[in-house]
């Protein structure tokens, strides 16, 4: 089109058409546009006769073309509008038709708590009605708290940077390698009331820290909930009471446990905890390796050197720990093969991790 040969006027004309064809929201819009540009009564087409009359005879012909062109891109561009919002009003009358008004609107997708974190409530759960509460710590701790309060000597392989993550600047801090710093710090603020209160019982849960390679079955962080119980005359009758209570608490009325001997440095004695496979009952399956017991947690009764170290009387006072891995039992109920998917927020899994809880 040779737009030159048109009066300024048109040349802007022709420029805001594109936006007044876009503005038409319906067909009325657009028979009134149309009207307006190209219509008889309409002031463009007006003008444009006007402009050809006046113009010189030997420009008459090229000129009533560059007109004519003009016309025919605002009518292409006003039937290409009209069609498709023609369609559109098609489209609108078919959802009509299919809509069912006693259906519920749609609702948007809900958030909702980690399957980790659920897995930890529920545990909580569990031990409220025991008389636990909730104690909380700090995830930077001192090698005191962490190591030295717990009877952990000091040539132990956890001690060592190959296994802990130390701070730099900070060579007695640490990020905790347990829960069980907590049963320190909650024993020596209670140690002056323990009388008073005639015990202590709490649960510990949180992240800890370890320089474990990340692989389907490791991280470097990961959870935990500990654990504790201090009262006179404690047990390993009261310990094996109490975790199975919470393990048929948790996998239900037919689940068994099995205790067997192990070393940690801050109980004494020490064990380490089975649950008949709550997957196949016991038959053997994948889960538990064919053995039917699968490893829940560790525990014992707390060694007297971790009471005299809060300032209790260990001839007084006794009492059990016990600490579990939160991913390992989520892991084992949901049949997770990989530690990693707990991890990596991906909406489909987690979405799957429903009825973890």
């Amino acid at each position: 089109m040779n737009l030159h040969l048109l009066p300024p006027e048109i040349e802007k004309a022709h420029g805001d058409f594109a936006g007044h064809l876009e503005a038409c929201a319906d067909l009325d819009a657009v028979m009134r546009l149309k009207g307006a540009y190209l219509g008889r009564d309409g002031s463009f087409a007006a003008r444009m006769i006007d402009i050809l009359k006046a113009a010189p005879k030997e420009q008459k012909r090229e000129l009533g073309a560059a007109i004519n062109a003009l016309k025919n891109k605002w009518e292409e561009s006003l039937k290409a509008r009209q069609s498709a919002l023609e369609e559109l009003r098609r489209q609108r009358a078919a959802q009509a038709q299919s809509w069912d008004a006693t259906l519920p609107p749609p609702l948007p997708p809900r958030g909702a708590l980690h399957p980790l974190t659920r897995l930890i409530d529920r545990l909580v759960g569990i031990f409220r009605p025991l008389g636990y509460h909730v104690e909380e710590g700090p995830e930077a701790e001192t090698e005191a708290h962490n190591f030295d309060g717990l009877n952990i000597p000091e040539d132990h392989p956890a001690r060592g940077s190959a296994d802990t993550f130390y701070f730099k600047d900070h060579p007695k801090m640490l990020l905790r390698t347990h829960t069980s710093p907590v049963q320190v710090r909650v024993l020596k603020r209670l140690a002056p009331v323990i009388e008073q209160k005639g015990g202590v019982r709490f649960l510990a849960p949180g992240r800890v820290y370890r320089k474990d390679e990340i692989d389907p079955t490791h991280s470097p962080m990961f959870h935990q909930v500990e654990g504790m119980l201090v009262g006179r005359g404690i047990g390993m009758h009261h310990l094996k009471g109490t975790l199975d209570y919470a393990i048929k608490a948790l996998f239900g009325p037919d689940a068994a446990t099995r205790f067997r001997p192990s070393y940690f440095p801050f109980v004494e004695p020490g064990c380490e905890v089975d649950a008949r496979c709550p997957l196949c009952g016991g038959a053997g399956c994948r889960v538990c390796k064919g053995a039917g017991w699968v490893e829940i947690l560790g525990a014992g009764l707390v060694h007297p050197d971790v009471l005299k170290f809060a300032g209790i009387d260990s001839d007084t006072w006794s009492g059990f720990a016990f600490g579990m891995g939160i991913e390992r039992i989520a892991m084992m109920v949901s049949q997770t093969p990989d530690l990693r998917l707990f991890f990596e927020n991906d909406q489909r899994f987690l979405a799957a991790m429903g009825g973890l809880d």
